[in-house]
């Protein structure tokens, strides 16, 4: 099991537009925001470092939960504006192959939720990944 927790506002990975180099026929999309992403990674590879661990290699269980900053007046206890979660997810499980995994398609189940920041949680995100036997 690994479980750690990543201070710091979470940003949605946004697609942009899209360049086709030369005018060819491949698109490549252009991505926005993607500086979130890539500290997600730094303090992975920190983490399993500092915990002298390897990536797993088996089917895996991945749980992520943004803690989002509260609005003075939140018109709902659970933050049911933007970011999105599909957004914010997005780029989170490109970024951890190699380090918490092999590769992101040995996800076989993902639970996402995203929360308001409370005195106990701060603002972030906290990650858990399990490898399991899901039949």
């Amino acid at each position: 099991m690994i479980s750690f927790f990543l201070p710091g506002i979470p940003r949605p990975t946004q697609t942009g537009s899209v360049i086709r180099p030369g005018g060819g026929k491949r698109a490549f999309p252009v991505y926005r925001n993607t500086e979130w992403a890539s500290y997600c990674r730094l303090m992975a590879v920190n983490y399993m470092r500092a915990a002298k661990r390897n990536h797993l290699t088996g089917p895996v269980e991945l749980c992520l939960t943004f803690y989002l900053p509260r609005p003075k007046k939140p018109k709902c206890p659970w933050p049911v504006t933007r970011p999105d979660l599909g957004n914010l997810e997005k780029k989170l499980s490109d970024a951890w192959n190699g380090i918490l995994w092999v590769d992101d398609s040995q996800i076989v189940r993902m639970t996402l939720e995203k929360r308001y920041a409370t005195a106990c949680t701060p603002v972030g995100l906290k990650v858990y990944v399990e490898e399991t036997d899901v039949p």
